[in-house]
């Protein structure tokens, strides 16, 4: 028979916990390392995007007079331990550090057991009873899936019947922690600031917007999804995002604590959208920032929250970051005709005149991020999901788009994706062979717009090779070299015919 697979806790003889493998005992007297407790005290975190953070706190610690070992608990599983900055903080003659170290702690009764190898042991047999019936006292001298092995009176005791029990007197370290040695010329409290890199917190932006149903304006909210996988929570923690991804050189502590979070929580701020109605054009609302200005980190940004939050592990904790309830925008259509070249390469060049090629119109919005448009502060990357108020007030999802990192004043087009009540159909209505070296198109456009109100399509041509325009009905502008663009109005339920040749 086999030794029981139950872990006992004991302190001062009282069972603690339940679990399977070995039994610790704590000594009656206390330990070896003072212990600074758990409280932990300003917490800061400044969190990157791309699974990098930096956090900061204030441990308060009591001393005795010499030498000090303390025992700071709940730091992450991934810091970096060559990053790990230790202040007093304080004034006048403070204690001295020493040396630090990081210690993983275990994860499951058999890394723990391995810890013991060479280490005074006791197994302990219980009657049918259930009370103790033998105490066996020995060194553990294998520890593994293949059974224990106890030295004891000089013999090999091969998987010893009963639990093992072993002394939990803080020299084996089960959780993750530093360890600080220091010395302080007299017995005293002292507050130790403690600051590392790690990995496992990271964040990323993400967008709603709601349109205004009159049109020229949306409500802009900006959140900010702070992931935290250190295995550890942050409480009551000042938090900093910055866009940019610094050069750094982080190692985790700990490799095996990287894993997938299925079914991640949510917490946090999580309010629903809601439009909030828009200031007349060229009056805007000023944007909201919850934690201030933007601020300048090198050339990065960095977001301050405002309320301190707890980070908990295993969580998508949302923050707000900034919010604007009326920005100017600029709705846009535009439909991306085929390419035209001098070969008849293309399907829809050699189409008959009943079969015009159909092209969907595409719906994009264009603003400036200035403070005249309701914004003027720069605006991190992140997907825009737009929303628009249908008859009878109730949201409906309308788009997305992707927003790249934007500075102050610069102008920025979101394609939210393809119209329904806005189309046009394409055909080629002449070829002719100019000279040797020439071919002239003619090609027809008809616009179809279904909507309730007018809109102006933006017709985008593409031509390869060389070429020249032989007539237009509007003035053209070029986008590069080898592409044309027309501006087009079409009036309410109707259609409008563009015809152009090119040689």
């Amino acid at each position: 028979m086999r030794q029981r697979t139950r872990i006992w806790g004991l302190t001062a003889g009282a069972a603690l916990l339940a679990g399977a493998g070995i039994a610790l005992m704590l000594p009656r007297h206390g330990g070896a390392a003072a212990e600074p407790g758990r409280d932990r005290r300003g917490v800061e975190l400044t969190i990157y995007a791309n699974d990098f953070a930096m956090a900061r706190e204030v441990r308060p610690t009591s001393l005795s007079a010499g030498a000090n070992r303390l025992r700071l608990l709940d730091v992450s599983r991934q810091l970096d331990p060559q990053s790990v900055s230790l202040r007093w903080m304080g004034e006048g003659t403070l204690p001295e550090l020493v040396a630090q170290a990081y210690d993983l702690g275990v994860s499951g009764s058999e890394p723990l057991l391995h810890r013991y190898l060479g280490r005074q042991v006791e197994v302990v047999r219980y009657g049918d009873s259930g009370h103790e019936a033998e105490r066996q006292k020995g060194a553990l001298v294998v520890a593994g899936d293949g059974g224990s092995v106890l030295e004891t009176n000089g013999q090999y005791v091969f998987n010893p019947t009963g639990e093992i029990v072993a002394p939990a007197n803080g020299e084996i370290v089960t959780i993750p922690q530093l360890s600080v040695q220091a010395t302080s010329a007299a017995a005293r409290s002292a507050d130790l600031e403690v600051a590392y890199l790690t990995r496992g917190l990271s964040w990323s932006a993400d967008y709603v917007a709601t349109l205004d149903p009159a049109g020229g304006a949306m409500r802009l909210d900006c959140w900010a999804t702070v992931t935290n996988r250190t295995g550890v929570d942050y409480p009551a923690a000042r938090v900093t995002l910055v866009a940019g991804s610094p050069n750094r050189a982080v190692v985790a502590a700990d490799e095996r604590s990287r894993h997938q979070v299925a079914g991640e929580a949510f917490a946090g701020n999580g309010r629903a959208a809601a439009y909030a109605d828009a200031k007349t054009a060229g009056q805007p609302a000023a944007i909201s920032m919850p934690g201030g200005s933007v601020q300048n980190v090198g050339d990065f940004h960095a977001y301050p929250i405002k309320n301190a939050t707890t980070v908990a592990q295993e969580q998508m904790n949302r923050l707000l970051m900034l919010s604007s309830p009326a920005v100017l925008i600029k709705k846009d259509y535009s439909v991306r005709l085929p390419q035209l070249s001098a070969w008849d390469v293309e399907l829809w060049d050699s189409r008959p005149e009943h079969s015009p090629a159909r092209s969907l119109a595409g719906v994009s919005l264009s603003l400036t991020n200035d403070g005249r448009s309701g914004l003027g502060t720069p605006l991190p990357q992140g997907a825009i999901r737009f929303y628009e108020p249908a008859e009878g007030g109730s949201l409906r999802y309308v788009g997305a788009a992707q927003l790249e990192n934007t500075p102050t004043d610069e102008h920025v087009s979101l394609t939210l994706g393809q119209a329904f009540d806005v189309y046009a159909e394409t055909r080629v209505m002449r070829r002719q062979k100019v000279d040797r070296h020439t071919v002239r198109k003619t090609v027809q456009v008809i616009l179809h717009n279904e909507k309730p109100a007018p809109v102006s399509v933006r017709l985008v041509q593409a031509v390869a090779g060389r070429f020249k325009i032989s007539a237009e009905p509007l003035k053209h502008a070029s986008l590069d070299a080898q592409t044309l663009q027309w501006t087009v109005p079409v009036a309410s339920h109707a259609e409008t015919t563009f015809t152009v040749t090119i040689d």
